[in-house]
């Protein structure tokens, strides 16, 4: 009788597993490339679609605090809005230097550089900070010119200063928004600025509508909101009429003293 000797059961395993396993075809590895391809183009623009909307976010929470300073800082000072620049040169929001703390900081403490970052726009670093010569150390949101000066002809140190009682309606009138203006000698980008001016005013700052087609606006009674009602200022500068305007087509809700 024959014997027959018995292969080790590990070397039938290792040979049925080899049966049933073919590498990749060159077509199956295309397909499946593409499919990953398919699903990263879907992905990267939630992706970047949800890093806008945080922006956004963070810029309307940023504003409504800093209206909160200014309103404080009013209630400290018998009802004067914080002045926009003073006669020494000092901004709301800076130093003289551009690199300090401003007015705000004299009265209300946490708008010093320890909290400074709260008057940085997310997105306005990244975007408009090409002229550093000119630009505070902290900026990118705009005071409402008109808040500190009714009279934008009016400036330190003769101007009349305004009060947060003389505002009709706190509620409609702007004190803060994203803005820019464009510096004379620059490459044609707008920059970052601490004034917000009004449509009848012929100058600039602008509002930047830089969050994908919204602009993060504070108003007197201290909400912020996500403000999308563009009105293209005059086209003066080719590429930026989509983006860089005002708030409204007339100074309805610049003017404190509207009716």
């Amino acid at each position: 009788m024959k014997s027959f000797a018995r292969p080790a059961s590990g070397g039938i395993r290792f040979r049925a597993i080899a049966a049933r396993t073919k590498p990749f075809t060159l077509i199956e590895l295309l397909i499946v490339i593409a499919i990953i391809a398919i699903l990263a183009g879907l992905l990267i623009p939630a992706v970047s679609s949800s890093r806008d909307r945080a922006r956004l976010a963070s810029c309307v929470g940023n504003l409504h605090e800093v209206s909160l300073m200014h309103l404080y800082y009013a209630d400290a000072c018998d009802t004067y809005f914080c002045p926009a620049w003073d006669a020494s040169f000092d901004q709301w929001d800076s130093s003289s230097n551009h690199r300090g703390p401003g007015i705000l900081s004299r009265i209300v403490p946490d708008s010093s550089a320890t909290k400074g970052r709260v008057f940085e726009c997310p997105a306005a670093k990244k975007e408009l900070y090409t002229n550093l010569a000119w630009t505070a150390r902290f900026a990118g949101y705009g005071l409402n010119y008109l808040l500190s000066f009714p009279d934008v002809s009016s400036q330190p140190p003769n101007y009349r200063p305004c009060r947060t009682l003389d505002v009709k309606f706190p509620s409609r009138i702007v004190m803060l928004a994203d803005s820019a203006c464009f510096l004379s000698g620059s490459d044609g980008r707008p920059s970052p600025t601490a004034f917000l001016y009004n449509p009848t005013s012929g100058r600039g700052g602008y509002a930047d509508f830089r969050h994908s087609g919204s602009c993060p606006t504070a108003f007197v009674d201290g909400h912020a909101t996500a403000w999308s009602k563009f009105t293209p200022r005059p086209p003066d500068k080719a590429g930026w009429e989509d983006r860089v305007g005002y708030l409204a087509p007339d100074d309805s809700i610049y003017d404190p003293f509207a009716e």
